[in-house]
């Protein structure tokens, strides 16, 4: 009986983040509230807040489920005595803009992250928590220009934390226009492209 209570509780969770995020994307996170998402899940808004104090905890919630596999593609960076430095970089960007492209939930999220919330009043300090990885992924993108600098694939004189701050904007700036673009398709065609084209930049003679 209590195995058959533990699932019951953890599909009524999942079924309130799953409500969550569709009613965030159809709304807005401003616009949502917990009674909506316990109306959408089929569930009370008792049950709301027995698993989620407060709707930014729920928001985190959405964020954890729906794009938490994609911090794990940042291993891939962690190989800096790799001989091609850029070459393990392009394999990072590539296969995380493949993922999100063939993951229409985490890109529902993303949206709801960068588009959709206004982070005002009780979500003023959930911003800084949302960069966190961002100023994370930039470290690593440092590291890997330094190990590129070292083994000679780019040229000496390019500094290093530049070209991580430049490829930063670089994904963020390919990342939003995949969200906002009217034609996903033919955008999102050309993102290898992109990437090479990005990197190819910086390549050594």
């Amino acid at each position: 009986m209590a195995r058959k209570t533990k699932d019951e509780a953890l599909a009524t969770r999942a079924a309130i983040v799953d409500a969550a995020r569709r009613v965030f994307y159809e709304r807005g996170v401003s616009r949502t509230s917990l009674d909506m998402v316990a109306k959408a899940a089929g569930v009370t808004r008792g049950a709301v807040y027995w698993h989620f104090a407060n709707k930014a905890e729920l928001f985190f919630a959405v964020k954890q489920e729906y794009t938490g596999a994609f911090e794990s593609l940042k291993e891939i960076l962690d190989d800096t005595s790799s001989e091609d430095p850029l070459a393990l970089l392009g394999r990072y960007m590539k296969l995380f803009f493949a993922r999100m492209l063939s993951d229409p939930e985490a890109m529902q999220t993303y949206e709801i992250m960068l588009l959709r919330c206004e982070y005002v009043d009780e979500f003023s300090s959930v911003l800084n928590v949302l960069t966190e990885p961002c100023t994370a992924l930039l470290d690593q993108f440092r590291a890997i220009y330094k190990a590129a600098i070292t083994a000679g694939t780019i040229t000496a004189s390019l500094d290093a934390d530049l070209l991580a701050r430049d490829t930063t904007a670089f994904m963020m700036g390919v990342f939003q226009g995949i969200l906002v673009s009217r034609h996903l398709d033919a955008f999102s065609e050309n993102i290898d492209q992109l990437i090479d084209a990005h990197l190819n930049l910086r390549a050594g003679p």
